[in-house]
């Protein structure tokens, strides 16, 4: 691998760096796609950060796409750490959320989703999505419900997703939603 075109990483120079992740996240079924788009690999005659671009657009076959999955404000983080051992490491990556209630719909679609292999889309608190999942290293939901206390709590589910990935990547092409969509009986929101 040609390292010779790296160069040194400055500083934020003024920019916005705001932490966090929106109120939703956008969830796929690997089965739902056509094609799982992929970010180039690593070359030293490229643009620097376009192995951690993923500019091309997901295909879906006809009449699926991502659905929006709502997350209480400021109950979510992102996190990817590296696994693995020295000549054979990779990241895993992870994402706590809360979703509140106990709607039926919900339960049921969270007692669905924890045996299907997916991909998501996590926006930052910039709007920019970090894909979580990848063809071959899909995402997986591991829902736990919660009641909360009469005194105090949640009540609702504790969404943990997480994947293993060759790293962290971004996704820039178009977001589809699946069509005819709903969120409690009236159309669902996009992915903006």
């Amino acid at each position: 691998m040609d390292l010779s075109k790296l160069q040194s990483l400055g500083g934020l120079n003024g920019e916005d760096n705001t932490p966090g992740l929106l109120n939703y996240v956008l969830w796929a079924a690997t089965d739902w796609f056509a094609t799982i788009a992929k970010a180039p690999k690593y070359s030293a005659t490229a643009a620097p950060g376009t192995s951690a671009i993923i500019a091309a657009d997901h295909a879906f076959k006809e009449g699926f796409g991502f659905i929006r999955i709502y997350l209480t404000l400021d109950s979510s983080e992102l996190k990817g750490s590296v696994v693995g051992e020295r000549d054979g490491r990779g990241q895993k990556i992870e994402l706590d959320g809360f979703h509140p209630g106990n709607r039926a719909a919900a339960l049921e679609f969270f007692n669905i989703v924890k045996n299907i292999d997916g991909i998501m889309l996590v926006p930052d608190a910039d709007g920019t999505y970090i894909q979580v999942g990848a063809d071959g290293l899909p995402v997986e939901l591991a829902p736990a419900y919660g009641s909360g206390k009469i005194s105090g709590g949640r009540r609702g589910i504790t969404v943990k997703a997480e994947c293993y990935a060759a790293g962290i990547k971004i996704y820039a092409g178009d977001v589809l939603m699946k069509p005819e969509n709903t969120v409690n009986g009236a159309p669902a929101p996009g992915g903006e």
